[in-house]
Protein backbone atom coordinates (compact mmCIF):
# COMPACT_ATOMS: atom_id res chain seq x y z
CA UNK A 1 0.00 0.00 0.00
CA UNK A 2 0.95 3.65 -0.24
CA UNK A 3 3.36 4.92 2.34
CA UNK A 4 0.68 7.54 3.05
CA UNK A 5 -2.12 5.14 4.02
CA UNK A 6 -1.42 5.53 7.72
CA UNK A 7 -1.71 9.24 7.29
CA UNK A 8 -5.35 8.60 6.45
CA UNK A 9 -5.32 5.29 8.40
CA UNK A 10 -6.31 2.83 7.50
CA UNK A 11 -21.19 -1.99 -2.93
CA UNK A 12 -30.02 -3.80 -3.56
CA UNK A 13 -32.67 -5.11 -5.32
CA UNK A 14 -36.50 -4.88 -5.32
CA UNK A 15 -38.81 -7.86 -6.07
CA UNK A 16 -38.66 -7.61 -9.85
CA UNK A 17 -34.89 -7.16 -9.85
CA UNK A 18 -34.60 -10.22 -7.63
CA UNK A 19 -36.64 -12.34 -10.06
CA UNK A 20 -34.56 -11.15 -12.99
CA UNK A 21 -31.23 -11.70 -11.26
CA UNK A 22 -32.04 -15.02 -9.58
CA UNK A 23 -30.11 -17.13 -12.14
CA UNK A 24 -26.97 -15.19 -11.29
CA UNK A 25 -27.23 -15.88 -7.58
CA UNK A 26 -25.51 -18.85 -6.03
CA UNK A 27 -28.62 -19.99 -4.16
CA UNK A 28 -29.15 -23.35 -5.90
CA UNK A 29 -28.51 -25.21 -2.67
CA UNK A 30 -31.74 -23.81 -1.27
CA UNK A 31 -33.78 -25.83 -3.81
CA UNK A 32 -35.62 -22.83 -5.33
CA UNK A 33 -38.49 -23.89 -7.62
CA UNK A 34 -40.42 -20.64 -8.24
CA UNK A 35 -39.85 -16.92 -8.03
CA UNK A 36 -42.39 -16.50 -5.23
CA UNK A 37 -40.86 -19.30 -3.18
CA UNK A 38 -37.38 -18.06 -4.03
CA UNK A 39 -38.23 -14.60 -2.82
CA UNK A 40 -39.36 -15.89 0.57
CA UNK A 41 -36.27 -18.02 0.97
CA UNK A 42 -34.10 -15.15 -0.16
CA UNK A 43 -35.57 -12.92 2.55
CA UNK A 44 -34.83 -15.66 5.09
CA UNK A 45 -31.27 -15.76 3.77
CA UNK A 46 -30.95 -11.98 4.13
CA UNK A 47 -32.22 -12.22 7.71
CA UNK A 48 -29.55 -14.76 8.61
CA UNK A 49 -26.90 -12.58 6.99
CA UNK A 50 -28.19 -9.63 8.98
CA UNK A 51 -27.67 -11.49 12.24
CA UNK A 52 -24.01 -11.92 11.37
CA UNK A 53 -23.58 -8.56 9.73
CA UNK A 54 -25.34 -6.36 12.30
CA UNK A 55 -24.73 -2.71 11.75
CA UNK A 56 -23.84 -2.85 8.07
CA UNK A 57 -26.00 -2.70 4.95
CA UNK A 58 -26.73 -5.97 3.10
CA UNK A 59 -26.46 -5.41 -0.63
CA UNK A 60 -27.11 -7.63 -3.64
CA UNK A 61 -23.39 -8.11 -3.94
CA UNK A 62 -23.19 -9.44 -0.41
CA UNK A 63 -26.06 -11.89 -0.71
CA UNK A 64 -25.11 -13.15 -4.13
CA UNK A 65 -22.17 -15.35 -3.28
CA UNK A 66 -21.57 -16.99 0.10
CA UNK A 67 -17.97 -18.10 0.00
CA UNK A 68 -16.76 -21.71 0.05
CA UNK A 69 -14.52 -20.92 3.01
CA UNK A 70 -17.63 -20.54 5.20
CA UNK A 71 -17.98 -24.32 4.91
CA UNK A 72 -14.32 -25.12 5.45
CA UNK A 73 -13.39 -24.87 1.79
CA UNK A 74 -10.67 -22.73 0.23
CA UNK A 75 -10.86 -18.96 0.27
CA UNK A 76 -11.61 -18.00 -3.31
CA UNK A 77 -11.08 -14.32 -4.13
CA UNK A 78 -13.86 -12.58 -6.05
CA UNK A 79 -13.53 -12.75 -9.81
CA UNK A 80 -11.85 -9.68 -11.29
CA UNK A 81 -14.05 -6.58 -11.39
CA UNK A 82 -16.96 -8.15 -9.45
CA UNK A 83 -16.44 -6.06 -6.30
CA UNK A 84 -16.42 -2.31 -6.81
CA UNK A 85 -17.99 0.89 -5.58
CA UNK A 86 -18.18 3.00 -2.41
CA UNK A 87 -16.52 1.42 0.61
CA UNK A 88 -15.64 2.30 4.18
CA UNK A 89 -12.38 1.14 5.75
CA UNK A 90 -12.30 1.18 9.56
CA UNK A 91 -9.11 0.50 11.51
CA UNK A 92 -9.20 -0.06 15.28
CA UNK A 93 -6.07 -0.57 17.38
CA UNK A 94 -5.30 -1.65 20.91
CA UNK A 95 -4.24 1.93 21.63
CA UNK A 96 -7.81 3.15 21.10
CA UNK A 97 -10.09 0.14 21.52
CA UNK A 98 -13.60 0.63 20.23
CA UNK A 99 -12.68 3.87 18.46
CA UNK A 100 -11.83 3.09 14.82
CA UNK A 101 -10.25 5.49 12.38
CA UNK A 102 -12.44 5.75 9.26
CA UNK A 103 -11.58 6.08 5.57
CA UNK A 104 -14.21 6.59 2.87
CA UNK A 105 -13.54 5.92 -0.79
CA UNK A 106 -13.87 3.47 -3.67
CA UNK A 107 -12.76 -0.14 -3.93
CA UNK A 108 -12.04 -1.96 -7.18
CA UNK A 109 -10.82 -5.49 -7.88
CA UNK A 110 -8.81 -5.54 -11.12
CA UNK A 111 -7.23 -8.65 -12.58
CA UNK A 112 -3.68 -9.41 -11.55
CA UNK A 113 -2.09 -12.28 -13.42
CA UNK A 114 -4.19 -15.37 -12.70
CA UNK A 115 -5.85 -13.86 -9.63
CA UNK A 116 -7.64 -10.71 -8.42
CA UNK A 117 -6.15 -7.63 -6.83
CA UNK A 118 -7.59 -4.98 -4.50
CA UNK A 119 -7.21 -1.24 -5.07
CA UNK A 120 -8.45 1.69 -2.94
CA UNK A 121 -8.92 5.38 -3.62
CA UNK A 122 -9.96 7.09 -0.38
CA UNK A 123 -9.74 9.88 2.19
CA UNK A 124 -9.84 9.79 5.96
CA UNK A 125 -12.98 11.10 7.71
CA UNK A 126 -13.13 13.67 10.48
CA UNK A 127 -13.78 11.73 13.68
CA UNK A 128 -16.22 14.36 14.97
CA UNK A 129 -18.83 13.83 12.26
CA UNK A 130 -17.66 10.73 10.31
CA UNK A 131 -18.54 12.49 7.07
CA UNK A 132 -16.08 15.32 6.39
CA UNK A 133 -13.07 14.18 4.35
CA UNK A 134 -9.70 15.27 5.70
CA UNK A 135 -6.34 15.18 4.02
CA UNK A 136 -5.65 14.47 0.34
CA UNK A 137 -7.06 11.75 -1.94
CA UNK A 138 -4.85 8.69 -1.80
CA UNK A 139 -4.56 5.61 -4.00
CA UNK A 140 -3.24 2.32 -2.64
CA UNK A 141 -2.67 -0.98 -4.38
CA UNK A 142 -3.49 -2.89 -6.40
CA UNK A 143 -2.55 -5.77 -4.09
CA UNK A 144 -2.75 -9.27 -5.57
CA UNK A 145 -4.80 -11.76 -3.54
CA UNK A 146 -2.86 -15.01 -3.25
CA UNK A 147 -5.36 -17.73 -2.31
CA UNK A 148 -7.65 -14.90 -1.23
CA UNK A 149 -5.17 -13.58 1.32
CA UNK A 150 -4.52 -9.86 1.70
CA UNK A 151 -1.20 -8.79 3.20
CA UNK A 152 -0.59 -5.06 3.18
CA UNK A 153 2.52 -3.66 4.90
CA UNK A 154 2.27 0.10 5.43
CA UNK A 155 5.40 2.24 5.71
CA UNK A 156 5.68 4.76 8.51
CA UNK A 157 3.64 7.92 7.93
CA UNK A 158 1.38 10.33 9.80
CA UNK A 159 -2.40 10.37 10.15
CA UNK A 160 -4.17 13.73 9.84
CA UNK A 161 -5.01 14.77 13.39
CA UNK A 162 -8.67 15.50 12.58
CA UNK A 163 -9.19 11.79 11.90
CA UNK A 164 -7.97 10.87 15.40
CA UNK A 165 -11.04 9.45 17.22
CA UNK A 166 -9.54 9.71 20.71
CA UNK A 167 -7.67 13.02 20.73
CA UNK A 168 -9.09 15.10 17.88
CA UNK A 169 -6.45 17.22 16.21
CA UNK A 170 -3.48 15.14 17.34
CA UNK A 171 -1.65 13.45 14.45
CA UNK A 172 -0.54 9.82 14.77
CA UNK A 173 2.70 8.51 13.31
CA UNK A 174 2.82 4.77 12.76
CA UNK A 175 3.70 1.84 10.56
CA UNK A 176 1.62 -1.32 10.34
CA UNK A 177 0.57 -4.40 8.38
CA UNK A 178 -3.02 -5.31 7.54
CA UNK A 179 -3.69 -9.04 7.14
CA UNK A 180 -6.99 -10.65 6.14
CA UNK A 181 -8.96 -12.64 3.59
CA UNK A 182 -10.94 -11.33 0.61
CA UNK A 183 -13.16 -14.35 -0.12
CA UNK A 184 -16.02 -14.22 -2.62
CA UNK A 185 -18.49 -11.33 -2.88
CA UNK A 186 -19.61 -10.06 0.50
CA UNK A 187 -20.99 -7.03 2.34
CA UNK A 188 -17.73 -6.66 4.24
CA UNK A 189 -14.22 -8.05 4.55
CA UNK A 190 -12.09 -8.03 7.69
CA UNK A 191 -8.81 -8.95 9.30
CA UNK A 192 -6.14 -7.95 11.78
CA UNK A 193 -3.59 -5.18 12.16
CA UNK A 194 -0.16 -5.12 13.79
CA UNK A 195 2.18 -2.16 13.96
CA UNK A 196 4.09 0.37 15.97
CA UNK A 197 3.69 4.06 16.78
CA UNK A 198 6.38 6.64 17.41
CA UNK A 199 6.36 10.14 18.83
CA UNK A 200 4.16 11.33 21.69
CA UNK A 201 2.70 7.83 21.98
CA UNK A 202 5.25 5.13 21.24
CA UNK A 203 5.09 1.36 21.23
CA UNK A 204 3.68 -1.69 19.45
CA UNK A 205 -0.02 -2.20 18.83
CA UNK A 206 -2.39 -4.81 17.45
CA UNK A 207 -5.88 -4.32 16.12
CA UNK A 208 -8.61 -5.12 13.62
CA UNK A 209 -9.96 -3.71 10.38
CA UNK A 210 -13.06 -4.06 8.21
CA UNK A 211 -13.92 -2.95 4.71
CA UNK A 212 -17.68 -2.41 4.36
CA UNK A 213 -19.26 -2.01 0.94
CA UNK A 214 -21.78 0.84 0.93
CA UNK A 215 -25.03 1.57 -0.92
CA UNK A 216 -23.81 5.06 -1.80
CA UNK A 217 -20.80 7.34 -1.48
CA UNK A 218 -22.16 8.95 1.70
CA UNK A 219 -23.88 5.93 3.31
CA UNK A 220 -21.58 5.62 6.31
CA UNK A 221 -23.29 3.35 8.89
CA UNK A 222 -24.29 4.85 12.23
CA UNK A 223 -22.15 2.14 13.84
CA UNK A 224 -19.24 1.33 11.52
CA UNK A 225 -17.85 -2.19 11.62
CA UNK A 226 -14.16 -2.47 12.51
CA UNK A 227 -13.59 -6.24 12.81
CA UNK A 228 -14.85 -9.72 12.03
CA UNK A 229 -17.04 -10.19 15.11
CA UNK A 230 -20.72 -9.25 15.26
CA UNK A 231 -19.90 -7.07 18.27
CA UNK A 232 -17.09 -5.18 16.48
CA UNK A 233 -19.16 -2.04 15.92
CA UNK A 234 -18.26 1.51 16.85
CA UNK A 235 -20.63 3.38 19.16
CA UNK A 236 -22.91 5.96 17.52
CA UNK A 237 -21.66 9.53 17.62
CA UNK A 238 -22.81 11.54 20.61
CA UNK A 239 -24.98 14.49 19.47
CA UNK A 240 -23.19 17.77 19.89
Amino acid sequence: MSAKIAEQMLVPSPKRAFCRSLPALTLGAFGLTSCADAEGRFHDFQTRLGEVDAGSEISDAASASPDASDEGGPCLPPAPNTVSGPALLAVETSLAEGHPILFLGTITTPASGDTTAVRFVYRALDSLDRSTPVGPDLTVGPYALVNGELSAPVAESTLDGNANPVLHGAPITSKMTLTGEICGVRAYYCGTVAGETTGLLSGPFTGRFAITLLDGPHAVPERPRFGCGAEDLAAPLTPR
